[in-house]
């Protein structure tokens, strides 16, 4: 353990290097403030902490970890009141003791919505209002009077279960005028839940607010793997529908433009739906969105979304229609905002084309199944989708061939051919006929 002196700010706090793990904890203390110091950790972990004398014994009380929203004026500044409380006699680590014992899963949900976002600047707000809901509607009526560093891993998953079931579900108003909100269960929804408190717990440990995280560890069936991919007979037919519907009135050119380049782009709902003026690069045929627009931005950069021929043509023509001073490319049909609904549309266009089982999310495989057919690399497709990893493009490769397959087929056409079939000879890659 090292052992430096300096007034803590930020600077000196920049200035104060991770230690080796040889090395060990360096401790940097306050020159203004008895008792204040910082601690920190080979793992780069800073985390502000007071020592102090009450009785005839010292104790170290940990004030929280060195970033937002702790700075070391708002540290310094805590430590100050615990000392107050102190000079009366008071112990800061006791009470703060109590408070963690007797925090309750509600009030967890309540201090990871309102303090959560800061301390994941990455995370995107849309992501933020999705978790809020999962855990108000699902985990509050199931464990919310619960203390939450008495919840047992089988408390989870008796909460899990119930949310598979339905128990949660509910038909409740909206904030929107005369809006409903129709809460429902599943095991969709379950995992989901899962996924997000078991998040909320991690960060509550990180903050010092709980001490274990019960939904780590659950296991649960795995997801079924939903893929639809349209063939090229079907696209075209699509595509013929949304044609006819427009002309006919059926359906708003601004659904029918969405649908169009949501197929000819392989981009996500929102980022066809939420599109500025903007974010379009005519020159460089690209869209460029931020990284709070992108599922895989965040701290990854702007994600970047090739536009082709037809593309580019859908949005030039929409740019000559639109009114001046419209900032969505589809914007919305009543009021401020984009385009809403777009779903609905969807339906009706699959109606229209005769097509069954199709989700919007679909035509983004379609896209990637379509690449894939005329040659594209899985690297490539997991280019053109915007994935942060290749490895989450892997779930396409059954539609490339597999050279595996035509060798194992290869030998076992040439030492047991089948009958009827010696006429046809296959080839080894590399190798001359058999």
């Amino acid at each position: 353990m090292q052992y430096r002196k300096a007034r803590i700010s930020k600077r000196t706090i920049d200035a104060t290097s991770t230690p080796s793990t040889e090395l060990g904890e360096v401790r940097l203390w306050d020159t203004d403030l008895k008792g204040f110091f910082l601690r920190v950790y080979p793992s780069g972990r800073r985390v502000y902490a007071l020592k102090y004398r009450l009785g005839p014994s010292q104790r170290i009380f940990t004030l929280g970890v060195h970033g937002s929203p702790l700075t070391a004026e708002t540290a310094r500044a805590a430590a100050e009141a615990a000392l107050r409380k102190v000079a009366v006699g008071e112990d800061p680590a006791i009470e703060k003791k109590e408070a963690r014992a007797a925090l309750t899963v509600a009030s967890l949900i309540d201090r990871y919505v309102e303090d959560g976002p800061a301390t994941k600047p990455s995370k995107r707000a849309s992501t933020w209002a999705n978790d809020a809901s999962n855990l108000n509607r699902h985990i509050r009526p199931l464990l919310g009077r619960k203390v939450a560093n008495m919840v047992t891993k089988a408390d989870a998953a008796q909460a899990i279960h119930s949310i598979t079931l339905g128990k949660t579900s509910a038909d409740e108003k909206s904030e929107k005028k005369r809006g409903r909100a129709i809460v429902t269960g599943g095991a969709g929804v379950a995992r989901r839940t899962r996924t997000t408190t078991a998040a909320m717990f991690a960060w509550g440990i990180e903050h010092g607010l709980v001490k274990s995280n019960p939904f780590a560890s659950l296991k649960l069936e795995r997801a079924p793997v939903r893929e639809r991919f349209l063939s090229r007979e079907e696209a075209s037919r699509l595509i013929d529908a949304l044609s006819a519907l427009e002309a006919s009135g059926g359906l708003h050119p601004s659904f029918c433009d969405a649908i169009r380049l949501l197929l000819l782009t392989g981009a996500r709902k929102t980022e066809i739906l939420g599109l500025r003026w903007t974010e379009i690069d005519f020159e460089r045929k690209l869209l460029v969105l931020p990284p709070e627009r992108t599922k895989a931005g965040g701290m990854n950069g702007e994600r970047r979304i090739v536009l082709s021929p037809p593309a580019l043509e859908i949005l030039e023509r929409r740019r000559k229609a639109m009114p001046n001073g419209s900032e969505f490319v589809s914007g919305a049909l009543r009021g401020q905002g984009h385009l809403v609904g777009v779903r609905r549309a969807f339906v009706k266009a699959c109606e229209q084309a005769g097509l069954e089982g199709l989700r919007v999310h679909d035509l983004r495989h379609s896209f990637a199944s379509f690449a894939i057919a005329d040659g594209a690399s899985l690297f490539l497709v997991s280019k053109l989708l915007g994935h942060a990893s290749a490895r989450t493009a892997e779930r396409y490769a059954h539609l490339s061939g597999d050279p595996l397959q035509d060798a194992a087929a290869a030998i076992g056409n040439r030492l047991m051919p089948l009958p009827g079939g010696g006429a046809e000879v296959i080839q080894l890659r590399g190798e001359g006929t058999c």
